[in-house]
């Protein structure tokens, strides 16, 4: 990571110094090679940069360091409108030199070059800018990205963060054009499915409880992070325990159970990551009242603000959902139940809100009756 933050360094101070004076000016040779020199040690086949929640991301790997250089990129990404820049393998001295006199000059956007490609920018939401198509936007391809991040995990390998950042961003602003919340729902097509599937379902619905109570920008990208991963630990968990048609003996609902511990253990040895996700992880199950699991032997306070919100949402779709061993249920139908269980299982307030939001979005008839604990 020394060698991108020294490329991205002599590439600012080229930058800058052909804003200050031209391209003719002597040292601007000298410069443009110094970066030219720079970017040959730190690129293989390629070499990519990526704005991303006002964050720079090198190579998949969130650059923490660099200073004042780190931030005048950024500032420079965001005024020419683009969010990743990509360096390809046999990139020339010229292009480096046509490239830094394009990112110098005032003008919006980049030419294009024969080994620099450019990332266009469609939306900023407060948060940062990252590259995002709406006309080509699908749920099916969210999820299938997340089934791509998932497999890969194990207790030794770190999630790769940079994809589901850009799954969370794409949900956000999809919302903008959709008042149905439930279109952006995915179904169980098959129950091998369902951890990925059932993760994006309530990063959604976690996002979309969170936006109607009007929080938005980092908070609302973090509440989709943290739910989105609510459920990490279960990919610790027996296949044959995830995907049992039948009931779980007692053996396996203690392992199931611990899911909670294990996601929330991986996740907070990650540094790249909000705090809520460790947060969320463990506590989805504990309830509002704390009568669910894990079973704390010390005194706590209540249930996290975030954990309340995602465990509305991992109840709704986890009922809404079909499984091995039951079908789908009716919204009504998991209305009811939830409201009985307001109070103990779920926060009163968040719980009435999030019905009335989902009736809100479906035209359904709005109940008298508030839900009460």
């Amino acid at each position: 990571m020394d060698k991108a933050i020294n490329f991205i360094s002599s590439l600012m101070i080229a930058v800058s110094n052909c804003s200050l004076y031209s391209k003719e000016h002597e040292s601007f040779d000298d410069l443009a090679r110094k970066v030219y020199a720079m970017l040959m040690e730190s690129m293989a086949d390629r070499f990519e940069i990526m704005m991303l929640l006002n964050d720079l991301v090198v190579n998949n790997t969130p650059l923490r360091k660099g200073g004042l250089h780190r931030t005048r990129l950024l500032k420079r990404f965001t005024r020419k409108g683009i969010a990743r820049v990509e360096i390809s393998a046999g990139v020339s001295l010229a292009e480096i030199k046509q490239f830094i006199v394009d990112l110098s000059a005032s003008r919006k956007g980049l030419r294009t070059y024969p080994h620099i490609k450019t990332g266009s920018v469609n939306i900023s939401d407060g948060m940062g800018v990252i590259d995002t198509s709406l006309d080509t936007f699908s749920p099916d391809d969210e999820t299938g990205k997340l089934k791509e991040s998932f497999d890969a995990v194990t207790f030794q390998k770190k999630l790769q963060m940079v994809a589901l950042h850009e799954v969370v961003v794409r949900f956000i602003a999809a919302f903008k054009g959709e008042n149905n919340v439930l279109k952006f729902l995915c179904p169980v097509k098959d129950y091998s499915e369902y951890t990925y599937i059932h993760a994006a379902n309530v990063a959604v619905l976690s996002m979309f409880q969170a936006k109607t109570l009007g929080i938005d920008d980092e908070l609302l990208h973090d509440i989709g992070i943290a739910a989105l991963l609510h459920d990490t630990g279960k990919l610790f968990i027996s296949k044959d325990i995830l995907e049992k048609k039948g009931k779980l003996d007692d053996n396996e609902f203690n392992e199931m159970k611990n899911h909670p511990v294990l996601g929330a253990r991986y996740l907070a040895k990650m540094d790249d990551i909000t705090r809520l996700a460790p947060l969320a992880a463990f506590e989805h199950h504990m309830q509002y009242d704390g009568s669910g699991y894990p079973v704390l032997n010390f005194q706590r306070k209540k249930q996290h603000f975030c954990s309340q919100i995602v465990a509305i949402a991992d109840f709704f779709d986890a009922l809404r959902s079909r499984r091995p061993y039951r079908e789908s249920w009716e919204v009504e139908k998991i209305f009811a139940l939830m409201v009985k269980n307001s109070g103990t299982a779920f926060n009163p307030l968040l719980l009435d809100h999030f019905i009335k939001s989902i009736r809100a979005t479906l035209s359904l008839p709005e109940e008298t009756q508030e839900v009460r604990g």
